[in-house]
């Protein structure tokens, strides 16, 4: 492994985001204070802050062979405001929020780091890490709210590439996902989540196009299309000790029968990523 901070950074937004189990509201309640008998409760903090160590074990774009893994220090960082808010779906923009529902402007980043290695796409372009923002729309469907069982994710985010040169528009993504959040025993949060995607071909064409002045004999020009983009599983378990917050993330990825398939940039049907993180809250 070697030091990446920047790499990092990128995937813990993706991974694990900046916390999990922020609330909306500074007026929700963490633990009482015992007072002369009576017990009142403390509100949370607006803002926590921290640093940590996060490592990655994951392929170089999905459909790669090639794996890399990497650890880094990595910064806590938590908001829980009246509108924005860090939780563990990303950092959030409420416009409507219930129970039942919730209409909110979100945003994920993904790292691609040494790109410019994997030798089936040597003498190509490199691949930049990505920031996605766009709306979603999240529907609960059998918990009292969306920290507990299952509820249905719609989110639509357009995608920036953010390489050496200048950040560069690469097309859309959606995700829908269904989503299973449950605390278990010992304080540990798990929220799991298994959905399609489906993406522009803008986007697929910066992965998985192979452009002719780039064709090679074992490498010939391919132009990728709209469409399919796979389909993706995941689990994360987080829990907070005192000052100390630790997560852990894997997720699986299949690209059978994808509008991409027979690109020639793609080896491999199935992926696996996994991560951690470790974090000490200082204030």
């Amino acid at each position: 492994m070697r030091l990446l901070y920047k790499g990092w950074v990128a995937v813990l937004g993706s991974c694990f985001v900046l916390a999990t189990h922020a609330q909306t509201t500074p007026e929700a309640t963490t633990e009482p204070h015992r007072s002369a008998g009576l017990v009142k409760e403390e509100p949370e903090k607006r803002w926590e802050a921290g640093i940590g160590v996060g490592g990655l074990y994951g392929p170089d774009y999905r459909g790669s062979k090639s794996y890399r893994d990497y650890i880094a220090p990595i910064p806590y960082v938590v908001y829980r405001g009246p509108v924005f808010r860090t939780d563990g779906d990303g950092l959030q923009g409420d416009f409507l929020r219930t129970d039942a529902l919730e209409l909110t402007a979100s945003m994920a980043v993904s790292v691609t780091p040494d790109s410019d290695k994997n030798e089936l796409r040597e003498g190509m372009e490199e691949l930049g890490s990505t920031l996605e923002a766009g709306p979603a729309v999240k529907v609960n469907l059998t918990g009292p709210n969306f920290s507990q069982g299952f509820s249905l994710s719609l989110p639509l985010r357009a995608v920036i590439a953010l390489g050496d040169g200048s950040p560069e528009y690469i097309g859309v993504v959606s995700t829908p996902s269904l989503v299973y959040k449950q605390s278990i025993k010992g304080g540990w949060k798990w929220t799991a989540r298994t959905g399609p995607v489906f993406a522009s071909g803008k986007y697929h064409d910066y992965y998985y196009t192979v452009k002719p002045e780039y064709a090679l004999p074992d490498r010939p020009a391919y132009e990728a299309s709209s469409g399919y983009n796979g389909f993706n599983a995941q689990a994360a378990l987080s829990r907070r000790f005192s000052d100390y917050w630790f997560a852990f993330y894997l997720r699986y990825s299949n690209l059978q029968g994808t509008d991409f398939r027979d690109s020639p940039l793609v080896e491999t049907e199935h992926n696996v990523m996994g991560g951690f993180a470790i974090s000490w809250v200082i204030f």
